[in-house]
């Protein structure tokens, strides 16, 4: 046993891991967890997963509700891997990755080790939309927080002495950020206004490098604002909808928003920070420029947003719409870390939240997936069951499908390997052309007994195609089984008979 422990010792103490591969170890692990615990709840496509998986079918410059970066991503992936859920999943857990990528690299300009900077990123989990909501669906915002933190990293290099290649990168990352979600707007007119308050960052936003990086970024954004432009009133419309949609007084429900807001994106950070570093909220006058720029930036980038959608008319606030702004504050509260002199214990106390965090995630990933106790375990299982039963509706492959539900579109493509799925109000250079003989509209049914007038005008304006014999059922509810989601369809043909 002595020669075996000396054995082992000798060969342990010859393993030297590198100090940098400690944070892509734990990231991939991390996101192999994500991807344990994605699988374990549903078999179907999530909502943004489904989404993005039917408009990646045709490559266009935009798609109406949101902007198009992540799905010219999932374009990519499915021509490479094949139209699969894998293909979907693997690109949603990409952007993730890159998420935590970015914060790391902002934490590596912002702070002095690898281990402060691995707690920047890591302390995103402490943001509830991005410790449950990032798990289970979003796509567009994870990699939107990415552009936000790599492109504060890249300023921070440029004005550090970086040279016109920095310059190029701030302003293509910003580009990129705006491709990636409409709410990155506001945090880069937040980001702007940041930099005009702190001496070493207005004078290159004012400088030569500044209108570089200002070009490069309106060179990435110039063909989908085109688009944009051009197709205004499809974009309009769906934003107002966006910011309108809560009802009741609009003073009202922006409070409502507001709280939500505070409660989903900030409120836990700072609790969190509040009772294991306090010393990081007490004023710093030594603060270096770059992390007082990147305080600024979220704090303006909160009061932009909310000022878009006051201008744009709207009442209601969303968490997601503030992750670009809310996972950049962890940053900011870890790079006063040193400068308050916190102790080590108190930043193990930091990590402790963030294992207890991954903990119980898991923990409650594996009560949903194990049982229907609660109301997000049943929607699992009814998803599930809508997507079975549409695949059941599909079992003939037709050649062309036609929905009226975008975000239950990819289960259909799922569902039926092979055919077209077009969805009802996209916009003309977003929709795939017509094809094949066999074609069909499907939609879910929530009045048996009738068939809904609106979806059968816009397959008619739309896509030339009415209904032409019986509506099949997926199936009938059982005796006693509680309301679900049901699927019906109908074949179509052309409105001319040809």
């Amino acid at each position: 046993m002595r020669v075996a422990s000396k054995l082992s010792a000798s060969v342990w103490g010859r393993v030297r891991v590198p100090g940098w591969a400690w944070f892509p170890a734990g990231l991939a692990a991390y996101l192999a967890l994500v991807v344990l615990i994605r699988a374990s709840l549903s078999r179907s496509l999530m909502a943004d997963e489904s989404e993005q998986f039917a408009l990646s079918q045709v490559l266009a410059l935009g798609y109406g509700a949101q902007s198009p970066l992540i799905i010219w991503l999932v374009w990519a992936a499915v021509g490479v891997f094949g139209p699969s859920a894998a293909a979907v999943v693997g690109v949603r857990v990409a952007a993730l990755g890159l998420m935590y990528a970015g914060l790391y690299a902002l934490g590596r300009v912002l702070t002095p080790t690898r281990g402060r900077a691995a707690l920047c990123a890591a302390a995103a989990l402490l943001v509830p939309v991005v410790c449950w909501d990032f798990v289970v669906d979003k796509m567009h915002t994870p990699i939107t927080a990415a552009a936000a933190a790599f492109t504060v990293a890249a300023l921070v290099r440029a004005v550090r002495g970086g040279g016109a290649g920095w310059a190029a990168a701030v302003g293509g990352l910003a580009g990129l950020g705006v491709l990636a979600k409409y709410t990155f707007v506001p945090f880069a007119a937040g980001l702007a206004v940041a930099c005009l308050t702190v001496g070493p960052y207005r004078r290159w936003l004012l400088s030569r490098r500044g209108a570089l990086a200002a070009v490069v970024a309106a060179a990435v954004v110039a063909p989908h604002a085109a688009w944009a432009l051009a197709n205004r009133g499809a974009v309009s419309g769906v934003v107002t909808d966006a910011l309108t949609k809560r009802p009741g007084h609009p003073a009202v429900a922006m409070l409502i928003g507001a709280a939500d807001v505070a409660v989903g994106s900030f409120a836990s950070v700072l609790a969190v920070f509040g009772m294991a570093a306090p010393a990081v909220f007490r004023r710093q006058s030594s603060a270096p420029p770059e992390v007082r720029l990147l305080g600024r930036a979220v704090g303006l980038g909160c009061l932009a947003a909310v000022a878009a959608v006051a201008a744009a008319g709207g009442h209601q606030l969303r968490a997601h719409w503030f992750t670009p702004v809310a996972v950049l504050l962890p940053v900011f509260l870890v790079a006063r870390l040193d400068r308050a002199a916190v102790p080590r214990w108190r930043v193990a106390a930091l990590w402790g939240w963030v294992g207890v965090v991954v903990v119980g995630i898991t923990g409650w990933a594996a009560v949903l997936a194990a049982t229907d106790w609660t109301k997000p375990g049943e929607w699992f299982r009814a998803r599930d069951r809508f997507a079975a039963d549409a695949a059941a509706l599909l079992a003939d492959r037709p050649d062309f499908v036609v929905c009226d539900a975008v975000r239950d579109a990819g289960n259909y493509r799922l569902a039926s390997p092979g055919s077209t799925v077009a969805v009802l109000g996209t916009p003309p250079a977003a929709r795939p052309a017509v094809r094949g003989p066999v074609a069909v509209f499907v939609w879910e049914l929530k009045d048996p007994g009738a068939r809904r007038e609106d979806p059968v005008a816009a397959l008619a304006r739309e896509y030339g195609l009415r209904p032409d014999g019986p509506v099949r059922v997926s199936r009938e509810p059982a005796p006693g089984e509680p309301p679900c989601r049901r699927v019906a369809a109908v074949r179509v043909v052309p409105v001319d008979g040809r």
